[in-house]
């Protein structure tokens, strides 16, 4: 297994850092999310470079030639700078689009996607199907000419800028709960979705997400993704994907560095500098060395990625990484003292920048269905653990 970038990679690597050298701003910063006018803007210049469908076949607006890794490499360098990511809808949406739906999907969908067209919302969680999403009850009631979707969903971030919902819905209520789901495409703007509000508190990287209504909401059949019941084995995939991109090395230096950049600066006790305290260059070199190891698993992710949907090895990085979110922002908090909590003002550690970060790892954790289900992947597709029904689950390779 080849770990380093080949010329090619490593060409489109620095390319992309010349261009955010070049285009970011302070207004594009700060979030994940293309949830204003300068991010959107941001990302339609990713999109005229042709930067969001490369890797992705010409036919569907991709690119002239194979570079199956330029989405993770792009990916990777806007968390460094911490710039709006294009994990979701690319590395997420597109390619189950590409791998499962329809090629009049393909057609419809995937060019808009790599012209950023629009957002998408992950559209699964409900009041009682959060981490469990078989026990999801939205019902998509087939009508014959279309679906009736009526039912609840909570905790979903970008509905309110979005132009699509990737739903998951219950077609059949009969058979087995994960056999009787399916995936909808569904325009937000739909008659008879309705949204309130969830307020985050502290947070202004995610400071909003919604609970969301659907009461006999029409959708099309030909925006069924792939086959009906099957949904629950894309959605699957799909999180397959998203435990892969959103949680990205790059996050971890990002926030490893700027730890580290502190300890070099600050003071202790006022007399000397921070960093030649024992205790808390202890700290940091340990955390160096578990930041380290997500950067393996995440380059273990990139070379499968190449061949086949990295599926055990995405629940490593994704258990993986989100913990060291969590833990990063709790040793700098340690060591800045009473100091790292304080949001603003003169005596603010890091002018309140751990405080943020360490209220979005809780995010981190239960997103892509939560670490608990990743470890789980993991025990049973990597190490062969029997499954609830007691039966080994090794993946075919």
């Amino acid at each position: 297994m080849e770990l380093d970038w080949s010329p090619e990679e490593e060409a489109f690597r620095q390319e992309v850092r010349e261009f955010l050298a070049a285009e970011l701003t302070d207004e594009v910063k700060g979030s994940m999310f293309v949830n204003t006018p300068e991010r959107v803007a941001f990302v339609d210049k990713l999109a005229a470079k042709g930067w969001l469908g490369m890797g992705f076949p010409q036919e569907y607006g991709g690119s002239p030639k194979p570079f199956p890794l330029a989405q993770f490499i792009l990916n990777t360098e806007l968390e460094r700078v911490n710039a709006p990511t294009v994990g979701k809808n690319v590395g997420t949406i597109a390619n189950t689009i590409f791998h499962e739906a329809s090629e009049e999907m393909k057609h419809e969908f995937l060019p808009k996607i790599f012209n950023n067209e629009g957002q998408w919302s992950i559209t699964y969680t409900e009041p009682n199907a959060g981490t469990d999403i078989g026990n999801l009850q939205t019902r998509a009631v087939d009508k014959g000419g279309h679906y009736e979707v009526t039912g609840n969903k909570i905790f979903i971030t970008s509905a309110h800028f979005a132009r699509w919902h990737w739903m998951a819905v219950r077609t059949d209520p009969e058979l087995p709960k994960h056999q009787g789901i399916s995936i909808l495409i569904v325009d937000t703007n739909s008659p008879g979705i309705s949204m309130t509000p969830m307020w985050c508190v502290g947070s202004t990287t995610a400071e909003r997400t919604n609970v969301l209504f659907f009461d006999k909401v029409k959708v099309p059949k030909n925006r069924l993704v792939g086959e009906q019941n099957k949904g629950f084995y894309y959605l699957m995939q799909a999180l397959d994907y998203e435990r892969f991109a959103i949680i990205a090395a790059a996050q971890h230096n990002r926030r490893f560095n700027t730890v580290l950049n502190y300890l070099k600066q600050a003071e202790f006790g006022g007399e000397r500098p921070l960093q030649d305290d024992p205790v808390a260059r202890r700290k940091v070199a340990r955390l160096a060395a578990r930041v380290d190891v997500g950067n393996m698993l995440e380059r273990l992710c990139i070379c499968i990625a190449a061949e086949r949907v990295p599926s055990a090895e995405a629940g490593m990085n994704k258990a993986w990484g989100s913990c060291m979110q969590d833990e990063v922002c709790q040793v700098a908090q340690n060591i800045m003292g009473p100091f790292g909590f304080v949001t603003n003002g003169e005596h603010s550690g890091l002018e309140g920048y751990m405080v943020e970060e360490g209220l979005m790892a809780g995010h981190g954790k239960v997103a892509a269905a939560g670490n608990d289900v990743a470890k789980s992947i993991v025990a049973r597709r990597l190490l062969g653990l029997p499954n609830a029904l007691g039966k080994p689950e090794l993946p075919k390779r």
